[in-house]
């Protein structure tokens, strides 16, 4: 029997599957205020420009186009250059709009922070019509791209772009207008320049932390090479090798031990996550009173953050209740994304 090796995605995710912190950074903006007695109207024509700058500035940071617009006057070409992701962007599965570069896009853009340039501020007659040059920032993300020659998804990209402290400032002097109690954004097309990211489709990146896996192998007493089974043994061994890759990452896993053939699987142990930093090679061993029953069993690694399962399926024979290694198996590799 030959080994096989198992990468599937979603299988019994409701067993395995850990609650994971949002890939995207995105800056804290001062919410709005709520004290009855601070109105739009009791507020002076700076102030009011300056609390619309600032909710301008969130809705730019979070890709949101359409709480941008609740400020300022529509502008399709920001819109299309902005790079929001909705839930329903990718049910083209041929031609999906929300790629790892563009996730990346949306993370770069999260960084964006502003300055107001107080002393440029001018006010027209009665306030009809204002100005003021304000400093968008965000982070510098070419620090990132030279940082690796392949990326862990998107998410690894922003855990660097988070550590940089260099910025790409851009100055634009923003137009308002009143209308009503309120000012609306004049200019909207002037904030482009925000979403102009260069070199960002060349950027490479891996499917999940088993790409830096060179090999996968079971061991320890009972295993038989030959047939790839395991005899009156209570306990189990897998290796994971890995490359050199794997040394520049904290592994984050689960592992687990089940029986049963297809998905319909049994567990006889799920771990707790493990923080592995820097691994060179991941060593389990699985070890229980009794010796385990005749059956077919899996020992996998599971990845939370990409609900991939990887590890291999093998036979156990336990002679005491008649089993015994008289079949064979072919190699296989399987592997299902949702």
């Amino acid at each position: 029997m030959s080994k096989k090796i198992m990468a599937a995605v979603l299988v019994l995710a409701n067993v395995l599957s850990l609650a994971s912190c949002s890939m995207f950074t995105t800056p804290t903006f001062p919410e709005d205020d709520d004290d009855p007695d601070d109105t739009v109207a009791s507020k002076s024509t700076k102030d009011q420009i300056y609390d619309t700058i600032g909710k301008i500035s969130k809705a730019l940071a979070d890709c949101d186009y359409q709480k941008f617009t609740e400020y300022s006057e529509e502008c399709r070409d920001l819109e299309s250059a902005m790079p929001s992701i909705k839930k329903d962007d990718d049910d083209d599965y041929t031609t999906p709009k929300v790629t790892d570069s563009w996730k990346v896009k949306n993370m770069i853009a999260g960084t964006i922070t502003y300055e107001i340039d107080d002393d440029s501020y001018k006010g027209g007659i009665w306030g009809s019509k204002c100005e003021v040059d304000v400093t968008f920032s965000y982070k510098d993300y070419h620090e990132v791209i030279g940082m690796r020659e392949e990326f862990l998804g998107p998410a690894d990209f922003n855990t660097l772009l988070y550590d940089v402290e260099k910025t790409i400032d851009k100055k634009i002097t923003l137009i308002f207008k009143k209308t009503g109690d309120g000012y609306q954004l004049y200019n909207p097309a002037e904030f482009i320049c925000l979403y102009n990211y260069e070199n960002l489709e060349t950027l490479k990146f891996m499917k999940n932390i088993f790409d830096m896996v060179k090999n996968v192998y079971m061991t320890g007493p009972g295993w038989d090479e030959a047939s790839e089974s395991y005899t009156d043994t209570n306990e189990f061994t897998i290796v994971f090798e890995l490359d050199d890759r794997a040394k520049t990452y904290v592994w984050r896993y689960k592992y687990a031990v089940a029986e049963g053939r297809g998905f319909d699987w049994d567990y006889t142990f799920i771990s707790d996550t493990i923080n592995d930093e820097n691994p060179t090679e991941i060593r389990i061993t699985y070890k229980q009173d009794e010796n385990f029953k005749t059956g077919f069993y899996h020992f996998i690694l599971y990845d939370p953050q990409t609900k991939t399962l990887y590890g291999l399926e093998y036979d156990v024979y336990n002679t005491k209740d008649g089993g015994a290694p008289t079949t064979t198996t072919t190699e296989s590799t399987a592997e299902t994304t949702t």
